[in-house]
């Protein structure tokens, strides 16, 4: 009697510690001898995880799909794009947003001509994508394609997108060994445009 009363002490002041540590022994003993089809009913009824694990980095998608510097004379100086296989089809988009452009240089008068930069804004919408365009006063172009389900995106966002990219560009201008209207071939401006590419936190 008094062996039995000892380790009843003993149990009561090992406390819900030890209880716990029980259980989950039990509980892991059980999933282990249990047959696939119990472990998987487990694993389906567990509670879906939240939602800022689902969509990723905070869900906002890319910044852009596609950036291009194009030249006074309307011929590419650099494109890029994500995906690649989408490239004929960015290269067609970039294309057709040269008039646009032309277009709002137009209207907006010489007032704006002799600004040292010229944001031009949303040039056209598609159903799948958004057309931004900047002119500096040499009348470079930069052209950027944003996914049109990337609503988290907003103007003052790509006005400072562009606002790098020209400052990048100026660089390249200030190097030696390029000459202008050569197509551009940078590592530092290929790192630039891609950060602009990648998943906005």
């Amino acid at each position: 009697m008094r062996r039995r009363r000892r380790l009843g002490g003993a149990e009561a002041a090992a406390g819900p510690r030890a209880q716990h540590r029980q259980r989950g022994t039990s509980t892991a003993l059980a999933m282990a001898t249990a047959g696939p089809r119990a472990r998987r009913a487990s694993r389906e009824r567990r509670p879906p995880p939240p939602p800022h694990v689902t969509r990723g980095r905070g869900g906002r998608g890319k910044m852009a799909v596609c950036i291009a510097v194009i030249a006074k004379e309307n011929y590419p100086l650099y494109i890029r794009s994500v995906p690649t296989e989408n490239e004929l089809k960015f290269h067609y988009t970039v294309h057709t947003s040269l008039d646009v452009v032309d277009e709002k240089i137009s209207a907006m008068g010489k007032a704006l001509v002799d600004q040292r930069e010229l944001y031009l804004g949303l040039l056209y919408p598609t159903e799948d994508y958004k057309v931004y365009g900047y002119v500096t006063n040499s009348k470079v172009k930069f052209v950027m394609v944003v996914d049109s389900s990337n609503t988290a995106l907003r103007d003052n966002e790509i006005r400072s997108m562009f606002r790098k990219l020209h400052n990048s560009y100026t660089d390249i201008m200030c190097n030696p060994f390029y000459n202008p209207g050569d197509r551009i071939h940078s590592r530092a401006f290929d790192n630039m445009v891609n950060s602009m590419m990648m998943q906005v936190c």
